[in-house]
């Protein structure tokens, strides 16, 4: 016969066996695999021996005090000026505390003598400076150059009396506005007021008159960064004024200067010619002294404008990125007043100074204007040039007998 309890007892015999295999199996898979085992363990003491590394940082940084430099060591100039003392309350009345005019130091005589005499000595030069002044003012009012001018705002009775050839001489000798405009127009007119008569060329064969266009090429290419010569080509025959002889032929080479100065915002340069070589075994030559214009007729010639920004633009970088460095190396966040403060702000004030004498040498380069070689190029003849003693005219017998 079967006990009532038997099932309880197996089951209870099963879960305990079930459970010394579960730990059986855990001690055999840890015994296994010890290099798990040993990295959880390092890592659990690494974990904790890094925060106390850091519970002692920050504790240290929190607690500790800057290390004073020994008194040998300090500087001698007072870096921290010392703050004034609150006044201690005292029970005393307010009254006995004030200054009484007894209490007032003595002022010396002499000290106050001399204080008397230089202001009376800036006084009178201040007198002298204002009459001097006045005195140049009416200088000016008076001088020849507003001449014209002040006699402009006269009386009528006064302009009457002076003749009319006079008022009209005294137009041609200055009188007048004195703005740049006027004085070139003046310069430019003829002073000479007498009149003047029609004059006949003879021989027009063998002249070229004023305005007359040449037309050619550039030889060599401009560069304004330095002075020099060029050479112009003539690309076409320029006759006479009748137009029947070549006066200048195809291949005359005209020599010539441009302007090396070129100022801020400049885009054309200037080139005034100066001799032309005509082709040919005889070796003549002509003074021309004209100037040159492009295809328009425009003095001057264009060119491509280097402004050198990009010089100016890196060196100011580069001087930038060096006075960032030096103001922040070697600073004390603790105290700003420190030596090395006051270091930083000597190296960054020199450095400074250096910056900017190094930027205004770079900043005052003058730009680079190129006219590139073999460009169009047209002159116009501002003098008479005359051929008579080398112009070969037709002679008259020749014609005659063609005719015959």
């Amino acid at each position: 016969m079967t006990a009532p309890f038997e099932p309880d007892d197996h089951d209870a015999a099963a879960g305990q066996s079930r459970s010394d295999a579960a730990d059986q199996l855990k001690r055999t898979s840890l015994a296994a695999n010890p290099v798990a085992q040993r990295k959880k363990t390092i890592f659990v003491y690494g974990s904790l021996g890094a925060m106390a590394l850091l519970g002692v940082g920050f504790f240290w940084m929190n607690h500790s005090t800057p290390t004073a430099a020994p008194a040998a060591e300090r500087p001698k100039i007072a870096e921290n000026a010392p703050r004034p003392a609150p006044l201690a309350h005292s029970s005393a009345p307010a009254v006995a505390s004030a200054a009484t005019p007894a209490s007032a130091p003595a002022v010396d005589p002499a000290i106050a003598e001399a204080e008397r005499r230089e202001a009376q000595r800036r006084r009178q030069e201040a007198e002298a400076a204002a009459k001097k002044a006045e005195a140049m003012r009416q200088a000016r009012i008076h001088s020849d150059v507003f001449a014209g001018t002040a006699g402009s705002g006269d009386s009528d009775g006064g302009a009457a009396d002076q003749p009319k050839d006079e008022g009209k001489a005294g137009a041609h000798k200055g009188a007048g506005p004195n703005d740049a405009n006027s004085s070139f127009a003046r310069s430019v007119s003829d002073q000479n007021d007498s009149s003047f008569k029609v004059q006949t060329d003879a021989n027009l064969q063998c002249k070229i008159r004023p305005g007359k266009v040449l037309e050619g090429h550039m030889v060599p290419r401009i560069v304004s960064d330095l002075p020099g010569a060029i050479a112009i080509m003539l690309d076409r025959d320029v006759y006479g004024e009748e137009g029947r002889i070549p006066l200048l032929p195809w291949g005359t080479r005209i020599t010539g200067k441009p302007n090396s100065t070129v100022r801020k915002g400049q885009e054309r340069t200037f080139v005034a010619t100066a001799t032309a070589y005509l082709p040919g075994p005889d070796g003549e030559k002509i003074e021309l002294d004209s100037t040159v214009a492009d295809q328009l007729g425009s003095s001057g010639l264009d060119g491509d404008v280097d402004n050198h920004y990009a010089q100016i633009l890196g060196m100011s970088a580069v001087l930038s990125i060096l006075g960032a460095g030096s103001s922040n190396v070697g600073v004390s966040g603790m105290d700003n007043s420190n030596s090395a403060a006051m270091y930083r702000e000597n190296v960054q004030s020199s450095l400074a100074q250096s910056s900017q004498q190094l930027l205004s040498g770079y900043a005052n380069i003058p730009p680079t204007l190129t006219v590139a070689q073999g460009a169009r190029v047209r002159i116009q003849v501002e003098h008479e040039l005359d051929f008579s003693a080398h112009c070969h005219l037709p002679k008259a017998d020749d014609d005659s007998n063609d005719g015959g």
